[in-house]
């Protein structure tokens, strides 16, 4: 399912994913489940986000692909931040039909002290 490309843990902007799992909308009588590790981080470090893309769970014969960029990085209590992602899938299966998803990440330890 989904992918990091991060290099790991470390200092510098792009030391660290986060991991997502989730549940998409009801649609077409059906959902799917998708999870995964984010890709690095990019864009400024005080509002870096990430790519989260895959391939959802198959369900009534047939998978759907998403890729989406996630929202800045959240503080999550000392030391740790968040990101929320929504988005929606590309089109598959009988219809073909889309899903909706969001949620909030696993948190990651701040690369700096600036999130």
């Amino acid at each position: 399912m989904g992918y990091g490309t991060g290099p790991g843990p470390g200092p510098g902007p792009v030391g660290h994913v986060h991991s997502y799992r989730g549940v998409t909308s009801f649609d077409f009588g059906h959902v799917h489940s998708f999870q995964g590790v984010s890709g690095a981080t990019f864009g400024g470090v005080d509002a870096h986000r990430h790519t989260l893309a895959g391939v959802t769970s198959s369900n009534s014969g047939h998978i759907h692909n998403y890729s989406i960029i996630t929202g800045p990085g959240i503080p999550a209590g000392p030391g740790r931040h968040v990101h929320r992602y929504s988005g929606v899938t590309a089109a598959a299966g009988r219809g073909p039909h889309t899903h909706r998803f969001a949620g909030i990440t696993a948190p990651a330890r701040n690369d700096t002290p600036a999130i």
